[in-house]
């Protein structure tokens, strides 16, 4: 069996029944499930100072029967973010952390929509003050993702209209800075006014630049890869289609090593087959996102800024029946990734772990049983069911 050693909420050690050592010595990130292993979560003496390691006091979890797994990631959650005023929005951050752990996911990205200026702003503004503030034991807000407002209207989808624009450099570039170290993504349509602009602006930040909400052709997705563009948002779903003459957004980035793709695994946004096509296409360039938009606890009709939304059971929809999100979480995205045949156990858990921490650049710290990383753990049964959740080398999900 393996054991891995929990000091100070991150992984000191992993250790091998008999000696082995560690195995991570050779310095691999990966992002992995494992069996048949335990952790010692070890504790420093109350009231005193560091010691030698016979004096500190380590206490074992057992996971014969179980799988263990770094805490998920999601790129992509809007939930009912979207719909909090500045002075609810602490309220909705907290719940979602809390929320969040029950499905393994130990850390995301605040997804926003394309809404008008003064809007955007308004978020941006509270989200920073809030962040300063926050003090959840649930899963870690790791930053924003902008999705939008400088899409193409035409690939909108459930998008506010009203809120779509072009990059104007003279203004946007203040909301880059007002969105400071806590931007980490930003969905664009590279089309656009103004968005080979936006791209440098993005790459000097070192922020992820996705192509999503997109009418692109081949041509454009090229250069605007020279300029910084790295990723694409929820591949198939809001972008012009496919064909065997014009490849259109999926196509392109299906035949291209340069960028990454996430998917919406649910099999309504995106059919099974088409989610296999992709993994076989993309391999470890692959990431799970969920999309997912939770209706607000007041049960009251919901909307952010396209029309009121409504949960059919599988997946939120405007009025006409276009979707607007997901119900999913990433545990059953994982589960489904399998179950549609696109995926192995392990694929499917690295496209929620190690393969999003790697598009941040955070894969050192999040995504990985490498010793050093945060002791952020999902721990799954045979079905890969979450059954425990672990942050930071505490266990959040179920309370004790």
């Amino acid at each position: 069996g393996e054991s891995l050693l929990v000091e100070e909420g991150r992984i000191a050690a992993r250790l091998v029944e008999g000696g082995a050592g560690d195995r991570e010595a050779r310095g691999e990130a990966r992002g992995e499930a494992r069996g048949e292993a335990r952790a010692e979560v070890r504790r420093e003496p109350k009231g005193e100072a560091r010691r030698e390691s016979s004096d500190l006091e380590a206490r074992v979890i057992d996971l014969t029967g179980r799988a263990l797994a770094p805490g998920f990631i999601d790129l992509h959650f809007h939930g009912e973010l979207i719909f909090a005023s500045p002075p609810t929005l602490a309220q909705a951050l907290d719940r979602t952390a809390r929320s969040l752990v029950e499905s393994g996911t130990t850390a995301f990205l605040a997804t926003t929509v394309a809404w008008q200026e003064d809007r955007v702003r308004e978020f941006v503004t509270q989200f920073a003050i809030e962040m300063t503030r926050v003090k959840s034991e649930g899963a870690s807000i790791l930053g924003i993702h902008l999705e939008g407002p400088w899409i193409n209207p035409a690939a909108a989808g459930a998008q506010p209209p009203a809120g779509i624009r072009p990059y104007e450099r003279s203004s946007d570039l203040d909301l880059l800075d007002l969105c400071g170290k806590w931007l980490k993504m930003v969905t664009l349509a590279p089309e656009i006014p103004g968005c080979d602009a936006l791209l440098r602006d993005l790459d000097a930040r070192n922020v992820v630049a996705a192509i999503g909400h997109s009418h692109a052709d081949d041509a454009i997705i090229d250069a605007s890869i020279e300029n910084g563009l790295t990723h694409v948002t929820h591949l198939f779903n809001a972008m012009n289609p496919m064909h065997h003459r014009a490849p259109g957004v999926a196509g392109f980035a299906l035949g291209d090593d340069r960028l990454s793709c996430d998917l919406i695994c649910d099999g309504v946004h995106v059919h099974p087959a088409m989610v296999r096509a992709a993994a076989r296409a993309k391999g470890e360039e692959l990431i799970l996102i969920t999309d997912k938009i939770e209706i607000p606890p007041h049960g009251e009709a919901a909307s952010f800024g396209s029309g009121v939304v409504v949960n059919d059971g599988n997946a939120l929809r405007l009025a006409g029946g276009g979707l607007a999100g997901s119900t999913l979480d990433l545990d059953r995205a994982i589960r489904n990734a399998q179950e549609f045949g696109a995926m192995t156990r392990l694929e499917a858990i690295a496209a929620s772990t190690l393969r999003p921490a790697r598009l941040l650049g955070i894969e050192s710290e999040r995504g990985t049983l490498r010793v050093g990383a945060r002791a952020d753990f999902a721990i799954l049964d045979d079905d890969d069911r979450v059954v425990e959740t672990w942050i930071a080398g505490r266990r959040v999900h179920p309370k004790s």
